[in-house]
């Protein structure tokens, strides 16, 4: 809520609460002499019930209304809204209002104030009394029905107005606390009515006879209510497992486990830490916080440092909810702001792979329940991840080259094919053009300096590509010491003036190689060449899949036969 809000939903409170209770304290002049101690156990007993609330989505309900109801029935207006004030504060006080949900306090006070007012005043407009009553003809009965209606329909009202004016929700016609409010109030006004009775016939004993089974219907749903949210998170979890399982590399996996964590359990930032096990050091590989923005800063933590670390080293799940205990903690790494924290260990094979952090901003903002679900989901990431990295090891193995790290011939003729196709279904022209090269004389440098000094050759002659090309082109090997590049939606003679400055790349800086046969050196400067053909598609082949045979034509017949270092068209080939 805005500070505008908040100062105005408080100035209200202030204007309209002490006055009207003052109001109705003098116009009424309640006198209470002699039921001090019954209205004290009404007191007690409403504040046990309003102890067990539920909450369902944004709605907390407390089942007071029965127990309000009889003390409004024998004593009236001002000794029920004392009681229900009475049961505000006991519920505050169990859910433990956090500092940024104060404004509660004035806007259920107000809320409940002005609902008791409305009720009353339908109650005494169709004739109700107090003290004793009979509760069996139609005059007694017609009012206690307005009652509960009129306590309905005002509660819905300033229900409505806080949601939409307030909170800042869209107005709803129907909405859902309507049927809640409706249902609760059924299921209470009976018990109400049965304690009324009760205190009627036998005193305090009623009171206490009747306040136990309604303490224990609360308990009773407060618990189921409860084990209901936990199993529906629990199916939400089971959920998050299934659909990590079908991600194929981890930054995914990490994508869809926090977009689906930030909405299961409260969050202001989110730590994943990844551990080295042979150093003992932790590198944050993802970091959000609750406005969606990502850690660019690069953080590591080392064994027991910090929360994360504490976490590492103690391998045990952890969770902290009082502010002064995360800051006393040596080495915390997390923001100031944060009063409420939970840790978990990724485990594999009963090592700690890693570590997951969840802290708020808020007071208490964790139960041991949301501590049971991140364990879930810890051991969920870990399966995921470690999926993730073998499904991507075995795919960089069926594409990749073994020595040089770059795309094998397979993968190059595969993407090429695929997606000449897709270009041809949708209908798209665009050039697409291949650069083939050899390196000259190679098998002399292997005679020279030995094939181990060969392969480090080949291994920088990938890097120097990789780095000068960048996502302009796709780099493979196609066997050996040659190499292609594909390249997408240029014309012709870009492509040749790409080809040129690969040419000159590649010659112009030696290549020092350390694993020769030349004895009494420790490296060796290696200058070598190229022979390059180019060819593009469709100006020199009526098909993509034609393009590799075209460059590597003109490569070793306009480049190779004339001379070598040079670059050849397809055009001038053919």
């Amino acid at each position: 809520m805005s500070r505008s809000k908040n100062v105005a939903v408080w100035l209200i409170w202030l204007a309209v609460f002490p006055t009207t209770l003052a109001y109705l304290y003098i116009a009424i002049e309640p006198n209470f002499s002699g039921y001090w101690l019954d209205l004290l156990a009404f007191a007690i007993v409403v504040s046990a019930v309003a102890a067990f609330p539920i909450q369902v989505g944004s709605i907390t309900i407390f089942f007071i209304n029965g127990v309000s109801f009889a003390v409004f029935l024998y004593f009236g207006l001002f000794a029920e809204i004392i009681i229900t004030q009475l049961a505000l504060v006991a519920l505050f006080i169990k859910i433990r209002l956090k500092k940024s949900e104060f404004h509660r306090i004035a806007t259920n006070s107000t809320m409940l104030l002005l609902t008791s007012i409305f009720a009353a005043v339908v109650y005494y407009a169709l004739g109700g009394t107090h003290g004793v009553l009979s509760l069996s003809t139609l005059d007694e009965i017609i009012p206690l029905v307005g009652y509960v209606v009129g306590s309905i329909v005002v509660n819905q009202f300033l229900l409505t107005i806080i949601d939409v004016y307030v909170k800042g929700n869209k107005f709803t016609a129907v909405p859902k606390s309507l049927f809640i409010d409706s249902l609760t109030t059924a299921m209470i006004t009976p018990i109400g009515i049965i304690l009324y009775i009760l205190y009627l016939e036998i005193g305090i004993p009623g009171i206490l006879i009747v306040s136990f089974p309604a303490i224990l219907l609360s308990v009773v749903i407060s618990t189921y209510h409860k084990g209901r949210r936990v199993n529906t998170y629990l199916h939400e979890t089971s959920e998050i497992g299934h659909e990590l399982s079908k991600k194929l590399n981890v930054k995914d996996v990490l994508d869809t486990f926090i977009a689906r964590v930030e909405k299961l359990i409260p969050m202001s930032y989110i730590y994943v830490y990844d551990i080295t096990n042979s150093t003992q050091s932790m590198h944050l590989i993802r970091y959000v916080d609750s406005e969606g923005k990502e850690k660019v800063d690069e953080m590591s933590l080392s064994y027991g440092e910090g929360f994360a670390g504490e976490i590492y080293k103690k391998q045990k799940a952890s969770i902290i909810l009082k502010r002064n205990q995360i800051r006393s903690i040596p080495g915390i790494e997390l923001p100031e702001q944060v009063h409420s924290v939970i840790g978990v260990p990724i485990l594999r094979n009963n090592n700690v792979v890693g570590v997951l952090v969840i802290a708020s901003k808020q007071v208490r903002a964790y139960e041991k329940y949301h501590l049971m679900l991140l364990e879930i989901l810890g051991n969920f990431l870990s399966v995921a991840i470690e999926n993730a990295r073998h499904y991507q090891s075995e795919k960089n193995k069926s594409q990749r080259d073994r020595l040089t790290g770059l795309y094998n011939y397979r993968y190059f003729t595969e993407h090429l094919e695929g997606y000449a196709l897709d270009l041809m279904e949708k209908g798209l022209e665009e050039k697409l053009s291949v650069i083939l090269f050899d390196l000259d004389s190679f098998k002399k440098l292997n005679d020279t300096y030995g094939h181990e000094a060969g392969n480090e050759v080949l291994v920088e002659l990938a890097r120097r590509l990789e780095d000068y090309l960048g996502d302009r082109g796709i780099v493979a090997r196609y066997g050996g010491e040659e190499f292609t590049v594909l390249i997408k939606d240029i014309e012709h003679e870009e492509a040749i003036k790409l080809a040129e400055d690969i040419r000159f790349m590649i010659a112009k800086d030696p290549f020092v190689v350390y694993e020769h046969m030349i004895e009494g050196e420790d490296s060796v400067k290696v200058y070598v060449t190229a022979s390059i053909g180019v060819a593009t598609y469709p100006d020199h082949c009526e098909s993509p899949e034609e393009l590799i045979r075209q460059a590597d034509r003109s490569m070793y017949v306009g480049a190779k036969r004339s001379g070598k270092n040079r670059v050849a068209s397809a055009a001038v080939a053919m």
